[in-house]
């Protein structure tokens, strides 16, 4: 009696051990299926990223502004190391344009945080962005023309922003002077223009936005509805 007592009791346990182990290796099984699902879709996620870079629509820019980098052995594309010492961030990007964002100051209220921006607290025409979007052009034997507010204006309106409209923001596209890089042929190649939020937020809170467009459709539309004597009336300087 005692030693079928004994020999159910082994019994349990061996079913019990081979039940564990086949409990693990289905773990095992399935801890490995999952980490090769994440190698796939890490790699697949980086191929992704590699094509948008290639397919990027103007080279010049996109490496002047921007940077494709390696991480953990996936691809990703990072903003030029010093725009981001200049405290610049990269909004959001596309095939066709590139937005930048950068914090500017914090206000009591709308009506100082405008006041501010009205008096010329930041001069977007000499800042870093307007610097490497110029120097890119020059390099090419491009030349690039800055233009007045009312083209700012006018561009933005016309163009897509990254900025949106909502309750506690304000938007304004009429402070900032405008470029556009032509080629040798006088066709543009690129326009960068500026656009500013202010948001409410225990006082008020002021972000430049820099909106660079290349893409085709874009200058298409630029081309159709700019005259030549418009832009030559607005023309601030031009270098090249």
């Amino acid at each position: 009696m005692k030693k079928n007592f004994l020999f159910l009791v082994g019994g349990f346990f061996a079913i019990n051990l081979v039940g564990c182990q086949q409990m693990q290796t289905v773990a095992d099984s399935t801890t490995g299926a999952i980490s090769k699902g994440i190698n796939a879709y890490d790699g697949w996620v980086s191929k992704g990223t590699q094509r948008v870079w290639d397919e990027m629509l103007n080279k010049d820019i996109r490496n002047k502004f921007l940077v494709l980098s390696s991480r953990s052995d996936n691809n990703v594309i990072i903003l030029n190391q010093s725009l981001i010492n200049d405290k610049f961030k990269l909004e959001k990007r596309t095939m066709g344009s590139i937005y930048l964002e950068k914090y500017i100051n914090h206000e009591a209220n709308f009506n100082e945080a405008n006041r501010k921006i009205n008096n010329g607290i930041y001069i977007s025409e000499k800042d870093l962005a307007s610097k490497m979007f110029i120097e890119q052009a020059l390099a090419q034997g491009h030349q690039v023309r800055m233009y007045k507010k009312n083209i700012n204006t006018d561009l933005n309106r016309g163009l897509v922003q990254s900025i949106t409209e909502f309750n506690g923001a304000a938007n304004r596209y009429d402070v900032d002077p405008a470029f556009v890089e032509f080629d040798k042929d006088g066709s543009p190649v690129a326009i960068m223009t500026r656009s500013w939020q202010t948001i409410s937020a225990i006082g008020v809170d002021s972000r430049i936005y820099t909106n660079i467009y290349f893409a085709q459709d874009a200058l298409r539309w630029f081309e159709n509805n700019f005259s030549n004597r418009y832009l030559e009336d607005s023309l601030i300087r031009t270098y090249k």
